[in-house]
């Protein structure tokens, strides 16, 4: 058997590398996935190297010190001590090439070389007072020689020299400013070091280091590698976080390529029957027969998978690059290969084994006689396909009756089983479907379109199935990112009534307090609402972040209660506070009675926090007298008008930063935005995967009708009239596909919004109707694409050749 199979993968090298073209596609996803989470870890291990490079102990303070330039000096006297850095990071929001305020961060340059967390780009480093180095994707628009001004933490202007620009790699954050350190204690004289960084003298080990300077009192002392690995430590949760993100999707790249694999094998077992059954007859076994189309399988397997692996690594590369990250990290780890060539050559083998299985379920005699028309789909078919459509219905229906918790799992229950009984029943409705494409289509290649889909409702089905599931996918994700979009630009339409919101860059730092009173006597300007945040405390109920508020101009969704404007012992609560703490309309919290409960919505200098007082009530209920991330609400007849009389009025306050209302909500949607797009770019490879399944299809479909195809020409069908069949069965395929892929996404993000309506994050039913037609125009474009190859060899085949054919 081993000769008959090297002799088959010999005889069929192009049907089999069509079958291997969907496997190396999964691989690719999978592959790239793993590299694009080590990518992850990779550029956290080199940001975490920069950060303490060069450093041999890590010094901090105990609780209830602080580390000063005394500390400092007494660290630089310790034996073994060659140098120490005090780093102290401060917040010095800088005017941009527009003249509004940016916000950032300062810190001192380093005098020494080797404990310097960054590298030069271009000029030099700040050595005196008066001069400042950007961080290079910060200083875009300046120019080396030129001032740029910063502003400290009273608003005072401070015109530097722009020096140089340095870079380092991105994943800590950190700062974005170099400057002297004079320079420094102008902009904030009251900042002590966050911590001390020590580099040895020659001969001196990082423990013996340690041991002396914990002789220092009031510090607390680790090694250099302590320091890395506790950093490592605080970051690593996100980059898991993103591994599981990457690996969903090459999960579901891995069930889109095992769908095309088993229906790719199950052509190839159909076309090889009699062959398989000739063996049969001449003493093969059906272990033998199972075992030759397995070893296949996985021999296809295995090629695939290779070159799938380096294909991922040119998927992790190019993603890199397309998010703009300025150094591209590929690392190929032994866990990688063998997960990547496992999962390829396994997955291959499974997806094969049904077919092979089937394959030995035919007697020889039968599989020896002419084909005939596959079977159509059965009545088990149908009684599966209804009790997943009974599943999937009943758990929607106890979905929107349950809590979000528990009616989120059970919305994605009610998705799983929409899908398999779409799946199940695909079979069933690909012949009735094709037939009416195929009548509404006018034409001889629509009809014999119709006719070659239908004929095989299976095979039309399965070819339809990979791309019914990436577009299911991508349909869902799609949908509830826009509707939750929808949801916050709604909540604000309905919670904010201002045009124009004022923040401070340095949330520590509140505007003053007769700001609003000046912004009201701009000409234009109707109404004026100052909102704070502070801490509160409400008693038994325990401490929160509350927001103190004055005039109406913010009207938050109530769910329960009135809340017109706020009086003198009156509070109004969210709905968060509500269910932790239980109160309702009436109770009595402190000295102030619950009026509402309001559902908030979270948005840059609109966020009402767990609960909305009077202005003039916030010292009541304070923890302190502190106010921070503060902002005035701005009402005006003409946005357009008054927003340059507001700017010039805001001229006097550099730490005001005005924001109009649409900058608001793009503000806040730009996060899902940059998801959207990212799972977009994934989910494509999924999709890409079952357009390869489509081509795959065809061109086996047009090996096994070849003699078919030379009648058809014999009979009068031009060249071209062949290659318009095949393209317009590939259409017919991709839109029996998208219609069932968009159907169920669409239904299970309504379930899922509906479900999600009730919990704190603000959500509607909003479908983007413009991604979605961009997807179904580019699933058009992309089935005549698919339909290329075949086509083209359907004509090239000569019609004597083709009736020669077997």
């Amino acid at each position: 058997m081993l000769r008959t199979v090297l002799a088959g993968l010999k005889a069929r090298p192009l049907r089999l590398l069509l079958s291997a073209v969907a496997v190396t596609l999964g691989v690719t996803f999978v592959a790239g996935s793993f590299v694009l989470s080590d990518a992850v870890g990779a550029g956290l291990r080199e940001a975490v190297a920069y950060e303490t490079r060069g450093v041999d102990a890590s010094i901090e303070a105990k609780r209830g010190a602080d580390l000063d330039d005394t500390t400092l000096e007494k660290i630089r006297r310790v034996p073994g001590v060659a140098a120490a850095e005090g780093r102290a990071t401060v917040s010095a929001p800088m005017l941009g090439p527009d003249g509004r305020p940016r916000d950032a961060a300062a810190t001192a340059s380093s005098t020494d070389e080797k404990l310097r967390p960054y590298d030069l780009a271009e000029g030099r480093f700040p050595t005196a007072a008066g001069e400042i180095a950007l961080e290079r994707d910060s200083a875009e628009g300046f120019v080396l020689g030129k001032p740029v001004t910063v502003l400290d933490e009273t608003g005072g202007r401070h015109t530097l020299t722009l020096v140089g620009t340095f870079h380092r790699p991105a994943g800590l954050g950190g700062t974005n400013l170099l400057v002297s350190r004079e320079t420094l204690r102008e902009l904030n004289p009251a900042a002590t070091f966050g911590r001390i960084v020590v580099r040895a003298t020659p001969g001196v080990g990082q423990a013996q280091l340690v041991t002396e300077l914990k002789k220092t009192p009031g510090v607390s002392v680790v090694t250099g590698k302590e320091a890395a690995a506790r950093l490592l430590r605080e970051t690593a949760p996100d980059a898991a976080g993103l591994a599981k993100f990457f690996t969903a999707f090459a999960v579901l790249a891995m069930v889109v390529a095992a769908m095309v694999i088993t229906n790719s094998f199950t052509i190839l077992v159909a076309q090889r029957s009699r062959e398989l059954a000739l063996l049969r007859c001449v003493g093969a076994g059906k272990r033998q027969i199972f075992g030759s189309v397995l070893a296949e399988a996985a021999v296809v397997g295995a090629v695939a998978s290779a070159a799938g692996l380096f294909g991922g690594l040119g998927v992790a590369a190019a993603l890199q690059a397309v998010t703009g990250q300025e150094t591209v990290y590929l690392p190929l780890t032994t866990r990688t290969v063998v997960a990547a060539l496992a999962i390829g050559i396994l997955v291959t083998a499974l997806a094969a084994a049904l077919p092979a299985w089937s394959a030995t379920r035919v007697a020889p005699i039968e599989a020896l006689r002419t084909p005939t028309e596959a079977k159509r789909a059965g009545r088990l078919r149908t009684v599966v396909a209804l009790i997943l459509l009974a599943a999937g219905i009943g758990s929607g229906a106890l979905a929107l009756q349950s809590t979000v918790d528990d009616g989120a799992a059970l919305a994605m229950a009610a998705m799983v089983a929409l899908l398999g009984a779409t799946l199940a029943a695909g079979p069933l409705v690909a012949g009735p479907v094709v037939r009416a494409l195929g009548a509404l289509v006018p034409g001889q290649p629509a009809d014999l379109a119709a006719l070659n889909a239908g004929r095989n409702p299976k095979r039309t089905a399965a070819s339809a199935a990979a791309l019914t599931i990436g577009l299911a996918v991508v349909a869902l994700a799609s949908t509830v990112a826009a509707g939750v979009e929808a949801g916050r630009s709604r909540g604000l339409d309905e919670q904010l009534a201002a045009d124009f919101t004022v923040s401070s860059v340095i949330t520590t730092r509140p505007l003053p307090a007769t700001l609003a009173d000046t912004l009201a006597a701009v000409p234009g300007v109707t109404a004026t609402s100052v909102r704070r945040s502070f801490s509160g405390d409400l008693g038994e109920y325990g401490k929160y972040q509350l927001t103190a508020v004055s005039g109406d101009l913010l009207r938050p969704a109530v769910l329960s209660g009135r809340l017109g404007r706020l009086g003198p012992g009156e509070i109004a609560i969210s709905k968060e506070l509500a269910d932790q703490t239980g109160l309702t309309v009436g109770r009595a919290v402190r000295s102030l009675r619950v009026v509402a409960i309001y559902d908030n919505v979270d948005a840059p200098g609109v966020d009402l926090g767990f609960a909305l007082v009077d202005l003039a009530e916030q010292r009541s209920i304070a923890l302190n007298d502190e106010s921070y991330d503060g902002s005035v609400l701005v009402k005006t007849t003409d946005p357009d008008q008054a927003r340059p009389a507001l700017e010039q009025a805001l001229s006097g306050t550099p730490l005001a930063k005005l924001s109009g209302f649409d900058e608001i909500k793009e503000e806040a949607a730009a996060p899902l935005r940059d998801t959207l797009n990212l799972l977009w770019a994934l989910t494509a490879l999924a999709v890409l995967i079952a357009f390869a399944g489509i081509a795959n299809t065809l061109s086996l479909s047009v090996l096994e009708r070849t003699r078919e195809s030379a009648l058809l020409r014999a009979l009068g069908l031009t060249r071209g009239g062949l290659g318009a069949a095949l393209t317009t069965e590939s259409v017919f395929v991709a839109l029996l596909g998208t219609a069932c892929g968009l159907l169920v996404g669409i239904a299970s993000a309504w379930l899922i919004t509906e479900v999600a309506s009730g919990g704190g994050e603000p959500i509607v039913f909003a479908p983007p109707w413009g991604r979605l037609g961009v997807l179904v125009a580019a699933a058009l474009v992309a089935a005549p694409l698919a339909a290329w190859f075949p086509a083209r060899r359907s004509r090239r085949v000569s019609v004597t050749a083709g009736l020669a054919a077997d």
